[in-house]
């Protein structure tokens, strides 16, 4: 059975995939799949991409538009930032669409590591409506990276050229830099990919050891699991990764502003999705 949602039909409160999972077993059919391979861990991903290259048009492209802030309540950070690489053209708050997926300035700080929206009275077209960003912003349509996108299988939500800056984040703000939860790999598949980066920069998983998330390299996880990346040193530097969000079980149709469910829906899991190809070509299983 296909499941098709109009953008138009979503009532408020609800985000759209909040009112995907009202009207649908999604979450029933989410809890009965497993992973072939243990997304509790770091996943490194066999691939067949120019990383070189993807860096290049990368680092262009935020050369072009600039760093952006992670946005709170107050203000704009130095930290953490980068450029959004998908938006709504719905979006409650005022924002420029290649920094729309970099926080809110609804929430404090400390809003994001549960996805807090109790501030929210609705959370349609928030920064908490996943499926919302649906859209390509200027730093994807006006540069080359338009050509690395449009080879995804699936449709692109959620994501953003992530910007770590060393010299902003002070040895006693390391410990707790950084921790957050995102949401379910079946609302929102993640694929990271170090553009820029030296092993000043780790990867934490909650409860495992810090790791180098090496350039060349393609990595996956359970990113529903708490984790953070931070600095081992606040020398001038800077760490550059494409956090790319992916919508495993529904496809957007940009003609009707549409959501259906896809063959997968129900029968695979998103991991092994990514692993078996039906995210892109060139991503053939894990190392």
């Amino acid at each position: 059975m296909k499941h098709k949602f109009f953008v138009k039909d979503i009532p408020d409160p609800h985000s759209v995939w909040g009112y995907i999972k009202l009207k649908t077993n999604i979450v029933e059919l989410a809890t009965k799949l497993q992973p072939s391979v243990d997304s509790a861990n770091l996943i490194k991903l066999n691939h067949n991409f120019d990383i070189d290259h993807l860096s290049k048009i990368s680092m262009e492209a935020l050369d072009k538009y600039g760093f952006h802030g992670w946005r709170t309540s107050d203000g704009e950070g130095s930290d953490y930032g980068g450029l959004s690489l998908s938006f709504n053209p719905e979006y409650i708050e005022q924002c420029d669409p290649n920094q729309q997926t970099l926080g809110t300035q609804v929430n404090a700080e400390d809003g994001f590591f549960f996805g807090r929206t109790e501030k929210f009275s609705s959370v349609r077209n928030s920064y908490f409506d996943t499926f919302g960003f649906r859209k390509y912003p200027p730093c994807i349509t006006e540069t080359p990276l338009l050509d690395f996108f449009k080879d995804f299988k699936r449709s692109s939500v959620r994501g953003r050229l992530a910007v770590i800056n060393s010299q902003y984040v002070p040895p006693e703000r390391r410990d707790k830099f950084g921790w957050h939860k995102d949401e379910s790999v079946f609302e929102n598949l993640r694929i990271n990919i170090p553009i820029k980066t030296d092993n000043t920069f780790m990867f934490q998983l909650l409860g495992k050891p810090p790791e180098h998330l090496a350039y060349g390299n393609m990595y996956s996880w359970d990113t529903n699991l708490a984790h953070r990346v931070f600095p081992t040193t606040d020398d001038v530097n800077r760490r550059v990764h494409l956090v790319l969000g992916f919508s495993p079980w529904f496809d957007y149709n940009e003609e009707e502003d549409s959501w259906t469910s896809n063959e997968f829906f129900g029968e695979v899991h998103p991991i092994d999705m990514l692993l078996n190809g039906h995210v892109h070509n060139l991503i053939t299983g894990s190392k």
